[in-house]
């Protein structure tokens, strides 16, 4: 069975497709690139916001990890979640 012969254009000049925008980053606020070795982020929340929320943390924190060669440990504290920055 023949296949029909399709229709095509050319159009030169248009450039590279946009980027994906992706969705928004939900801890993009917070500034793991920029604190030091031994700096401490805490986000006071409460005890059911925090164990809900903390591997959504973890996920983020190890995105930004491998992303900048730095390393970071998230734990629940007492007021919510903290972020040390280790190496």
């Amino acid at each position: 069975m023949p296949i029909d012969k399709q229709e095509y254009r050319i159009i030169e000049g248009i450039g590279p497709p946009p980027g994906k925008s992706g969705p928004p980053k939900k801890w993009g606020f917070l500034p793991l690139e920029t604190i030091s070795v031994d700096d401490f982020i805490e986000l006071t929340m409460t005890e059911q916001e925090a164990h809900e929320r903390a591997n959504a943390i973890r996920s983020y924190a190890g995105r930004v990890a491998r992303a900048t060669s730095r390393k970071f440990s998230v734990r629940i504290t007492d007021y919510g979640v903290g972020i040390w920055r280790t190496r």
